[in-house]
């Protein structure tokens, strides 16, 4: 009877062992998928500035998410300068618009002139946005 005891003891301990062991390794999976799932594909584009149409101030490529705003890739990657609205860029990288001589910022992409302020151009893969830093008449 004491052998039986002890059989059926060890093939539970076992039993139960193995249960607990499953158990963790399926949570333990799920949970190391789960970030993978939720991460978003990192998109790129070049942001070109230039004085006078010509004049190469500088050109990068930057990543960005699915849905980013110009502004929002614009305010993380170069030192920006606001109007009062925050709606429309002013100054890049310490160069600000001069009201008084007409230099203004002005912006292209894919080498289309956009109508609507960077905070509302939402970036495609690919684009090629095209700061020029130019004179107003």
């Amino acid at each position: 009877m004491k052998k039986f005891l002890l059989t059926l003891i060890a093939a539970l301990t076992i039993a139960l062992a193995g249960c607990g062991t499953g158990g963790n390794s399926t949570n333990s999976n799920s949970a190391a998928d789960a970030p993978k799932e939720e991460q978003q594909e990192q998109l790129e584009t070049t942001i070109k500035l230039t004085k006078d149409g010509e004049e190469s101030i500088s050109e990068k490529t930057v990543e960005f998410e699915e849905g980013e705003s110009l502004m929002e890739v614009m305010e993380r990657n170069f030192e920006l300068t606001l109007d009062d609205s925050k709606e429309f860029i002013v100054g890049i990288d310490g160069l600000e618009s001069d009201t008084a001589k007409s230099y203004f910022w002005t912006y292209k992409v894919n080498e289309e002139e956009i109508m609507v302020g960077a905070k509302e151009y939402m970036l495609k893969a690919d684009d090629v946005v095209h700061f020029d830093y130019a004179k107003w008449e």
